[in-house]
């Protein structure tokens, strides 16, 4: 029973297959045959039409000409009767006989059907109608319109039409109009039709209804005489299809028209005959391949259902099997191919799953590897109570070093020290590769203090340095600290937890740094600060506050220092702290401090508008030493301004021209060529040398307030103020003291020949609107003048 059923299977599967091979052989041959005869014969019905067009074209150029010349003659048989002496002379002496006898001749010899005399007021005088016609007030009508109009016309009288002409008779004024009127009939039509060997009708149209007048063999009911000169198909349902073209009798005049047309069946004739034969030879055609198509399906049937279950095998995860096909031809190759593809599939499988959760550089697991053993870890410390200690490291001075030696050295380098550290694991201990930099150690059975302890460890190995070719690399790292339970319960929390300790450690130049509960929170306020930033400069919200700067010792205003102060929509009034070393970090500080400097030369200009002469300065962050374009922005603010260049003051501090020396003193330089000032600021709090400092282009310096608000306590400060100040002179540079908090301290620099001060004892930072205020309440006291503690200025 098994057996028959599985045979059955088997035949059901063979015939299908052989009846889709056999579909696949006649299906596109009989596609490519209908398509064929299709496209042949809309092309040949497109060409077909194309010289019916053409062919309607010409008719209707034959027939202008033919009217053109017959209208032309016609006009001239009228103007030749106008022009007879003799019957302008019997019209003159109203002999009604002699009008009439010339009217009968002359339209005898031109054959026209109608010969008529008008008045001028249109009153018909003599004509060739009968009596019988001549009662037809139709007939009188139309020939006083004639008259009256003086140009050529057709009128339908009844079912006969004509071709109407009237001229002036003049003798020598006008003294009547001659009608001349020619039957527009079968005649005509005969003609034309001779013409132009096309079917002609002759149709009247009038208040929308038409009147075939003569036709030659056409079919012109229910022709619309508005379409004009198009060639339109005329359908006459499924026998024919005529292809209709119309030219007015009288140009400029759609009341009469000459209708020709061509039938398409009757053009198309031979060509169907063609193509019924070609129809035959396809069907014949057709037959045999259908014939051979079923003998070559079935001797193929058989390899390809071996090969139907191998693959089925493969989809089940069966590998193992291999394709059984006793062939010598590409059946038998193709089996081959298929077993050599079923082992590369089943390693490939293989090395994907590794490769999905290790690093392809370092072979180390990578987050999602980390995150699962962590996971599994945290569970079992859970039932025993144990701590785990994760530890998030980065490598220092990466970008340096691949910048230095090289992409490749530097992934080199990462990978030896991989290798490395993964020798020095514990068994349990693992080790993870989450970044281009960065490593992760997940410790088991460790706290706080057992992973200080390992950081040692770390950092000596690292300290010993890696050899890379004949170099050896002392490599120094940050490494942030957080622990189960104590920190968080999740493999993912933990990880970001040291991750964020690994980042302090990096903005504070420190080791290694513990995470502290919270600080989550302190970085998303300060992601949230770095996104928000440019969308606060558009709107207004980061503002410009000055302090004002005086000169000694005669405590005129002599400056202000530009201060930001960021009023966010949903944090309150923000602090610089609070967003400036994250938008130095994020490189936002750039697009910030060209916000200030353009509005601080924008107050600068207020404030000489305004009476007050003074110069104003903003500070630099080492990020803006980099930004080789500063030069150019501050030089069109200050020409949009209106402002000197020398009224700008520009402070950097030594640490920032520290961190790239060479470049920082080359855009000082450029600041310097065009007219900024440039100050020191917080000098004494730096790493800078005298020789460094002699070759930056300064033209002040400022001592930082930690010296100057303890200059009256501290012996050793104000020897350091003292001696600073001598130096700066001695180097042709101005002094400022920041942080002047009381009079005392005043008078004390004021006597070491400070130039300049400013702080809380002159005033705080002030809002531009508060600052002009200030300005304008401002009373200067000569330091000489100070003699109790009152306030530098009076408000």
């Amino acid at each position: 029973m098994i057996f028959d059923d599985y045979a059955r299977f088997q035949m059901d599967l063979r015939t299908t297959f052989r009846t889709k091979l056999l579909l696949l052989t006649i299906v596109p041959l009989a596609v490519a045959q209908v398509v064929t005869l299709f496209v042949v014969m809309q092309t040949v019905k497109q060409d077909v039409e194309a010289k019916g067009h053409e062919t309607l074209e010409i008719g209707t150029t034959v027939i202008n000409e033919f009217l053109a010349a017959r209208t032309d003659q016609l006009r001239t048989s009228v103007s030749v009767l106008a022009a007879d002496y003799g019957f302008k002379e019997a019209v003159a002496t109203g002999d009604a006989a002699t009008i009439r006898s010339v009217l009968e001749n002359h339209g005898a010899r031109v054959r026209a059907d109608i010969a008529a005399l008008v008045d001028l007021d249109g009153v018909l005088i003599a004509s060739t109608l009968d009596t019988s016609v001549r009662s037809r007030v139709d007939v009188i009508q139309l020939i006083a319109d004639a008259s009256q109009r003086n140009v050529e016309s057709t009128a339908l009288v009844g079912d006969s039409a004509y071709h109407l002409f009237a001229v002036p008779l003049r003798a020598p004024v006008t003294i009547g109009y001659v009608v001349l009127g020619f039957s527009i009939d079968q005649a005509l039509a005969d003609r034309v039709a001779g013409l132009t060997g096309l079917d002609v009708s002759i149709i009247h149209s009038s208040d929308g209804f038409n009147t075939v007048i003569a036709t030659q063999s056409g079919n012109p009911e229910g022709i619309d005489l508005s379409r004009g000169h198009d060639i339109v198909y005329h359908a006459l349902g499924a026998e024919d299809d005529l292809l209709t073209i119309q030219t007015p009798f009288i140009r400029g005049d759609s009341a009469v028209a000459i209708v020709l047309q061509q039938s398409m069946r009757e053009a198309m004739r031979p060509y169907v005959e063609q193509g019924r034969a070609l129809l035959a030879f396809g069907l014949v055609l057709l037959i045999f391949v259908a014939l051979a198509g079923g003998g070559f399906s079935t001797t193929i049937e058989r390899p390809v259902h071996a090969l139907g279950q191998a693959a089925r095998r493969m989809i089940s995860g069966d590998y193992n099997r291999c394709v059984l096909v006793k062939s010598d031809d590409e059946f038998g190759e193709l089996a081959s191919s298929f077993n050599a593809m079923q082992t590369a599939i089943a390693e490939r499988e293989q090395r994907i799953s590794h490769n999905a959760l290790h690093d392809p550089l370092t072979d180390l697991p990578n987050r999602s590897k980390v995150l699962k053993e962590l996971t599994r870890l945290i569970e079992e410390a859970r039932t025993s109570g144990d701590e785990i200690a994760i530890l998030s490291m980065r490598i220092a001075r990466m970008s340096e070093i691949s910048s230095t030696l090289g992409h490749n050295a530097a992934d080199d380098l990462i990978s030896t020290t991989a290798r490395q550290l993964q020798a020095n694991l514990g068994d349990i201990e693992i080790l993870g590769h989450t970044g281009t930099n960065e490593f992760v150690f997940v410790l088991p059975g460790l706290d706080v203090d057992g992973a200080l302890a390992y950081v040692d460890r770390v950092a000596s190995l690292l300290g010993a340095g890696v050899t890379l070719g004949r170099i050896n690399i002392i490599l120094q790292a940050e490494i942030g600290v957080a622990c189960f339970p104590r920190h968080g319960a999740s493999a993912n929390d933990l990880l970001r937890f040291a991750s964020i300790a690994c980042t302090e450690a990096e903005a504070s130049k420190e080791r290694t740094r513990i995470y502290q509960q919270g600080r989550e929170d302190e970085f998303l306020r300060r992601l949230r600060t770095v996104n928000d930033l440019p969308s606060a400069l558009r709107r207004g919200d980061v503002e410009t506050w000055f302090q004002p700067k005086v000169s000694l010792p005669d405590a005129e205003v002599c400056g202000a220092e530009a201060l930001v102060r960021w009023r966010h929509r949903e944090l309150g009034f923000l602090n610089p702290d609070d967003f400036i070393p994250a938008a130095e970090q994020s490189g936002m500080i750039v697009e910030l401090t060209r916000h200030v400097i353009g509005d601080a030369v924008r107050r600068c200009r207020e404030w000489q508008d305004a009476g007050y002469a003074l110069n104003v300065s903003v500070n630099l962050s080492a990020r803006d030493l980099l930004d080789e374009y500063l030069p150019y922005h501050v030089m069109q603010m200050l020409k949009d301004a209106g402002i000197p260049a020398e009224r700008l003051t520009l402070e950097v501090t030594e640490s920032s021209i520290m961190e790239d020396l060479k470049r920082s003193i080359a855009l000082l330089e450029l600041l310097r060529d065009i007219g900024v000032a440039i100050s020191m600021d917080d000098f004494g709090t730096g790493h800078s040398s005298l020789s460094q400092l002699r070759n930056i282009p300064l033209h002040e310096l400022k001592i930082d307030k930690s010296f100057i608000s303890t200059i009256c306590s501290d012996e050793h400060n104000d020897t350091i103020v003292r001696t600073t100040i001598e130096l700066a002179h001695g180097m042709a540079l101005d002094v400022v003291a920041e942080g002047v908090e009381d009079e005392a301290t005043l008078r004390h620099i004021a006597g070491y020949g400070c130039q300049q001060a400013q702080g809380y004892f002159l005033s705080k930072p002030l809002p531009p609107q508060e600052f002009l205020d200030w300005l304008a309440n401002y009373e200067p006291r000569p330091v000489s003048d100070r003699r109790g503690k009152q306030r530098a200025f009076a408000s």
